[in-house]
């Protein structure tokens, strides 16, 4: 089950993809980087947590699930924006510079300045991620 339908996306205020199966191509590619970098906290199959369940839970959980809504959402207009959908494709789409015979063509390109790191990650999407904890990587001592 997808973190985010389409009609969730809009209903968000998201309006930059307009076709359904780019969004559904784009939302797979999200949950994929969102999965491994929050340690699949509202993976189904790991069944930590549920997404759902937090939705109608506690006002935190409510907040918590309503981010992460969101931080799914600005994921994948960040894939649709830079062209790609993985890290490998987003550093691909950062040529900064090609030569071919005598001329050289440089651009000024920043698309490892909204990346994450290697993570394929918007920096506003690993903000939002930060601000509801699902980036912390401490251990529990009970």
């Amino acid at each position: 089950m997808a973190y985010l339908t389409f009609d969730e996306y809009k209903s968000l205020g998201f309006s930059r993809i307009t076709d359904e199966a780019t969004y559904a191509q784009h939302e797979v590619a999200a949950e994929t980087q969102i999965d491994v970098t929050t340690r699949f906290f509202y993976n189904a199959d790991y069944a930590q947590h549920s997404l759902s369940d937090d939705l109608a839970g506690s006002q935190w959980q409510v907040f918590r699930a309503k981010q992460f809504k969101r931080a799914v959402a600005l994921q994948c207009d960040y894939f649709d924006e830079v062209g790609a959908d993985t890290p490998l494709g987003i550093a691909n789409q950062d040529l900064s510079s090609i030569e071919i015979g005598r001329t050289h063509v440089q651009a000024n390109s920043n698309v490892n300045a909204t990346n994450f790191g290697k993570t394929g990650l918007a920096t506003s999407v690993v903000a939002i991620l930060s601000q509801i904890g699902l980036m912390s990587r401490a251990v529990s001592y009970r």
